[in-house]
């Protein structure tokens, strides 16, 4: 039960990304065409579905099955931005979140790490599902379900903001 918050948040930023890319898929096929791979659009956006669903499924029912499969998923954003961050030459946009300029770094690379690692745990020992919440006392399922809430706004705001923050502390930016 103690890993369900934090699989809950990995789960639901798949659902915030897989949204943001069949929205705005330009940004993850800039990024992807740096790493050598061409798609159209239309793959960017069954991609982000793919995650949507997965990450939809992960937070209702999460199992050795879709947990393995966030791992998996996160497994390979990792291995994609560690690609990125070795073929560009400057901060590309890794397209994780549609249109929203969010630098690959090591930071992105690390928060990925994280959530593969939530993940592995969660197909050792799944935790309850989102379902579980409702079954608690409302003392205890308000402020469990608010701070599941905020800790997946906090983490897109680390994948996405931070990046940028960090850049306009950088020794080479422009004061």
């Amino acid at each position: 039960m103690a890993l369900m918050p934090a699989f809950g948040v990995a789960s639901a930023l798949l659902i915030f990304a897989g949204v943001a890319k069949w929205r705005s898929p330009e940004s993850a096929r800039y990024a992807l065409a740096l790493v050598g791979r061409r798609v159209p659009r239309s793959a960017v956006r069954a991609l982000g579905a793919a995650e949507t669903g997965l990450g939809a499924v992960a937070l209702a029912r999460p199992g050795t099955i879709t947990a393995s499969a966030v791992a998996l998923a996160y497994g390979a954003f990792l291995v994609f931005i560690v690609t990125l961050l070795r073929s560009a030459d400057r901060p590309a946009s890794c397209g994780c979140f549609g249109d929203v300029e969010s630098g690959a770094g090591a930071v992105h690379a690390a928060l990925n790490g994280v959530g593969m690692s939530v993940a592995v745990l969660a197909a050792i020992a799944p935790p309850p599902g989102l379902g579980w919440i409702l079954t608690r006392v409302p003392l205890i399922a308000a402020p469990l379900a608010i701070g599941i809430a905020t800790a997946a706004f906090a983490a897109y705001l680390a994948f996405t903001a931070f990046p940028l923050a960090w850049r306009s502390y950088s020794s080479d930016a422009p004061t």
